[in-house]
């Protein structure tokens, strides 16, 4: 009998599928087309369109949800997540368009911005290129809201390091949660299914609701950090990825259902706008509660589409929003560049010059797109292999880190160098002179006590012990104020050291020591941290009973203090009686413990920036600007006149000998910035501070 083999039946496994990419959305490129149009309308100073700045907010919903998405149906398709093949493809997608961009800014920041602005722009750039510059600005405490203010060229790059982070963080979330559960399906025998639905909405939603709390949280306590952070942005992006977990669910919505949602998600967008352009203290704090409006609008836009169209949706996707959708992310790029850069240029651009600005920014954008951004997002060569784009984008980043040094280096020659300024001889000849500190690094000379505790930030309400002059001195001093006593400490410190006097700093920045209560523009909220501290170092003060306390109380243009009892603004006279009536209070509760207080009288503020005003015109005369009316009557003279055991230290009468006020004293520049003034001009006062504990001594 033939013998008969029976062998198995070859089984042919196929290799696991790529995931089918998703039909082309028009409404989401219509949203991203809404989206940057606001952006740049806000940045270009369009008169009612100054909420535009939510255009971002919308962008990181997008995102999560597209990301969340693209996730998932690989984790469907492939069982996992293939994390550089995903990070090859934000490589390929963002890289390119952001080093060009990055590379003409710093051409323009060292060819066209004030010598001054270079270098701290420079070093925007480089946080730039690592995609961290949201972090650089949440330190700065940069106000985004502020529009004239912020002038970093880079600015916009803020949003970039907060989806870059996420890019970075999200996958590997995703994929420690596929592993996790697949584990643990292993252990105890339970089925595998593709994509762990419950437990990556129940990870992400926890994600979500933590974040949210903090971005509540923080815009009371710390708005910059609300605003720039990446803890206190995430829940909006996970906003984005929970409606891609529940899409399937959304797409069974009832049609009219459907189109109620596109409505309301457009209205939502355009009332966000309206609501949030009112400056002042009418504005509404951000992100904070505020940012739920446009967020859940972009939500309800978004999931309006995921079951099919809607007239909102197309709408959205006529041809002229779609090109700007396309090209949206370039003109992001560029548009701020064009309006920082090519403002100060032209010497300043009126609300015709930037929005032409902004539009030729488009102009580069759409170049950008057609010859950079979409040919190597898309180049054959590159996508073949995951490690050759992710060594295409370590080089991007390298040239791009390595120009902006040589840029930097190039900037600090000319700055080395000193620019002679013209200032008046001792015989009232005009001479040239290298003056110290040279204006170009002015903004930089001054002695930095908010990292030692010293001089507090945001939510700090007590201050570090932070002694200095001579520790081992027999007679104690405390200066106490906001960030001009920080100011006043270099020559205080060298007179203690002088005179054997310990001398404590207890300041608060941004925070009159004077009783008052000033509103906080950033939070949008009555500054309750400066009274707390206030009431705290008093306090401490009186019960530490020093010989002498020093009060540093400054106030300005941007100071908006208000009435206890009715919440109203105190504005012109009104609030130089109020800074008067709250300084006599502090010093008149500090006398009654037996302390003896000197209040600082300083220089009055500058109408403009006096260390680029030297650098621009080279002459000391021509920066002299008339002094303010009024300004001899300070609060300072009025609250002392009368009390016993309070004296005025006046620093004034130096540089505004008369009716002029002059910018720089001898060889030294006088001011730092429109209201403090330098460290090297603070140091010159030594003697005066000497004099006085010398006497009281």
């Amino acid at each position: 009998m033939p013998r008969v083999t029976t062998a198995p039946a070859l089984t042919t496994v196929a290799p696991p599928s790529r995931p089918a990419a998703p039909a082309r959305r028009g409404d989401i490129q219509g949203m991203r087309a809404l989206a940057i149009i606001a952006v740049v309308l806000y940045h270009a100073g369009v008169p009612g369109l100054t909420g535009g700045f939510v255009g971002v907010d919308l962008f990181f919903v997008v995102s999560g949800f597209l990301i969340t998405g693209l996730l998932l149906r690989e984790v469907a398709g492939r069982g996992q997540v293939d994390l550089s093949r995903f990070w090859a493809r934000r490589v390929r997608r963002l890289l390119p368009a952001s080093t060009l961009a990055l590379l003409a800014t710093g051409i323009g920041i060292v060819t066209l911005l004030p010598l001054l602005e270079r270098s701290a722009a420079l070093v925007d750039l480089q946080w730039a290129t690592l995609f961290s510059a949201n972090w650089r600005f949440a330190l700065q405490e940069t106000d985004y809201l502020a529009g004239g203010r912020a002038t970093s060229p880079v600015l916009h790059f803020w949003s970039l390091g907060v989806e870059e982070q996420f890019y970075v963080v999200w996958p590997l979330l995703i994929a420690l949660v596929v592993v996790a559960v697949r584990a643990l399906h292993r252990r105890t025998g339970a089925t595998p299914s593709g994509v762990p639905t419950r437990t990556l909405t129940v990870v992400i939603a926890a994600v979500a609701v933590a974040s949210f709390v903090e971005c509540v949280r923080l815009t009371t306590t710390n708005q910059p950090f609300a605003f720039f952070g990446t803890p206190a942005r995430a829940w909006q992006l996970a906003a984005g990825a929970l409606l891609a977990l529940g899409a399937r669910q959304v797409g069974k919505l009832p049609a009219a259902v459907r189109q109620a949602l596109a409505v309301a998600g457009l209205i939502g967008l355009g009332v966000a706008v309206a609501a949030l352009s009112e400056g002042g203290r009418g504005g509404l704090a951000y992100p904070g509660w505020a940012s739920l409006l446009p967020t859940l609008s972009a939500v309800a836009l978004l999931a309006a589409g995921t079951g099919g169209d809607t007239l909102v949706g197309r709408a959205l996707s006529v041809q002229p929003l779609q090109w700007i959708g396309d090209v949206s992310y370039s003109w992001y790029l560029w548009h701020w560049p064009f309006l920082v850069i090519g403002g100060a240029a032209l010497g300043g651009a009126g609300p015709r010059g930037r929005i032409a600005l902004a539009l030729a920014s488009l102009v580069v954008a759409a170049v950008a797109y057609r010859f950079v951004e979409n040919p190597l997002r898309s180049a054959p060569r590159l996508a073949r292999s995951n490690r050759l784009s992710m060594a295409f984008g370590a080089v991007m980043v390298l040239v791009t880190l390595g120009a902006t040094q040589l840029l930097a280096a190039r900037t600090q020659d000319t700055v080395e160098k000193g620019i002679p300024i013209t200032v008046p001889g001792p015989d009232g000849e005009l001479v040239e002179r290298v003056l110290r500190p040279d204006p170009a690094v002015a903004a930089q000379d001054y002695r930095a006590m908010t990292p030692l505790g010293c001089a507090l930030s945001y939510e700090d309400t007590v201050p570090n012990e932070c002694l200095f002059g001579d520790p081992e001195g027999g007679r104690s001093a405390v200066l106490l104020g906001d960030s001009h006593s920080s100011v006043m400490l270099p020559g205080l410190d060298l007179a203690g050291q002088a005179q054997g006097w310990r001398v404590n700093l207890w300041g608060k920045n941004a925070c009159p020591i004077a009783d008052v209560t000033k509103w906080d523009d950033q939070r949008k909220a009555v500054f309750t941290e400066c009274d707390e501290y206030r009431t705290a170092v008093l306090e401490r003060t009186i019960a530490a009973q020093p010989d002498v306390v020093f009060l540093v109380s400054a106030y300005n243009s941007t100071t908006t203090l208000i009435d206890r009892t009715g919440g109203a603004e105190i504005t012109g006279a009104a609030m130089h009686a109020e800074m008067t009536a709250g300084l006599r209070s502090v010093a008149q509760r500090l006398t009654a413990a037996g302390i003896h207080v000197v209040l600082i009288d300083e220089p009055p503020q500058a109408p403009f920036d006096p260390p680029d005003c030297l650098v621009e015109q080279g002459s000391a005369e021509a920066c002299a600007f008339p002094a303010p009316e009024g300004w001899r009557m300070s609060p300072e003279s009025d609250a002392a006149d009368g009390l016993a055991d309070v004296e005025v230290l006046d620093l004034s009468t130096a540089t505004c000998p008369g009716e002029t006020c002059h910018v720089v004293a001898e060889d030294m520049v006088v001011y730092r910035d429109q209201s403090h003034l330098t460290k090297t001009y603070v140091e010159s006062l030594t003697p005066s501070f000497e004099a006085l504990l010398a006497r009281l001594g």
